[in-house]
């Protein structure tokens, strides 16, 4: 795999220190509203994504401590853990929609083709049965 230009490495370095910027701008603002905080709260408002959060570590601790002084922790579902090797929820969430999809239009397509072969058989028999008046 080739090493990035320096360009562009220095636009990813800053897009993801806008996105971190927004973040905490987002966690201190819902902090100060009393606002309940989670991980897709702060993502939904800073608009950046839960997978971004969960893997910057101080982001994730930041957020981790809100949740707790607020007691949204407390009763609350916890947010998944994802591990550094997996993907995120979205693209596992999209997979499974693309597969369902694909599984039914190749049902629908099937049932398709059947219908096409009736009908092509229909039409052959009703061009005999012509053809005997003619």
């Amino acid at each position: 795999m080739s090493r990035l230009p320096e360009h562009l490495r220095q636009a990813v370095r800053a897009r993801t220190e806008a996105a971190e910027k927004r973040a905490r701008v987002a966690l201190a603002t819902m902090a100060k509203a009393r606002e309940p905080i989670s991980f897709a709260a702060v993502a939904r408002t800073a608009a950046v994504s839960t997978d971004f959060l969960y893997r910057h570590l101080e982001l994730r601790t930041l957020i981790e401590r809100h949740r707790k002084k607020s007691g949204a922790g407390i009763g609350a579902r916890p947010d998944p853990q994802p591990s550094e090797s997996s993907t995120s929820a979205a693209v596992r969430a999209l997979s499974a929609r693309l597969s369902q999809q694909q599984r039914e239009h190749r049902e629908e397509v099937a049932r398709l083709r059947k219908a096409l072969e009736v009908a092509q058989g229909e039409n052959l028999a009703l061009r005999r049965k012509l053809a005997e008046y003619e």
